[in-house]
């Protein structure tokens, strides 16, 4: 089932504070959740799993519920998470890693994203499902120093 709500995952410049109180350019993934349709999507539960490199999945649903508790998205309006962010809140041992050795522990791993959302459209009866969104990304340094971090996005086939 799908309806009038679509997810999709951008780069977005931005800075990330380091060691030292410093602040280095940092490319982010946004997580949208985007209401095309005309009327308000009311009941909507966000799902993600995250990977690192093929390891074990973590189901991410907690987290994104966490950042944004909206429970509707009226039309044209949307829903967004900082997939950074997200990544630390829902992956254990990313953010144990990433609490030991900074934000360069995350880096050069491909990280696997799926997402979709469970909804009803205003005034219908019936639940409906997004299709399933998937990605894969990577946070690379820009240059061999490692102070501007860029992101590597590919789109999986979605189902």
């Amino acid at each position: 089932m799908s309806g009038n709500l679509d997810f999709t995952l951008k780069t977005v410049p931005s800075m990330l504070r380091v060691t030292g109180g410093r602040e280095i350019p940092f490319a982010k993934a946004i997580l949208s959740l985007h209401n095309a349709g005309d009327s308000t999507a009311t009941g909507v539960v966000a799902h993600a799993t995250l990977s690192e490199e093929r390891g074990m999945v973590h189901d991410a649903t907690e987290a994104l519920k966490r950042a944004t508790p909206a429970e509707s998205i009226p039309p044209g309006g949307e829903l967004t998470w900082d997939l950074y962010e997200l990544l630390l809140a829902a992956h254990p041992g990313v953010a144990s890693k990433v609490h030991l050795w900074g934000y360069k522990a995350a880096l050069n791993w491909w990280i696997d994203l799926s997402a979709w959302a469970d909804y009803r459209e205003e005034g219908a009866a019936s639940p409906m499902r997004t299709a399933i969104s998937r990605w894969k990304l990577r946070w690379i340094p820009a240059g061999p120093s490692g102070e501007k971090i860029d992101l590597a996005l590919e789109a999986v086939e979605s189902r």
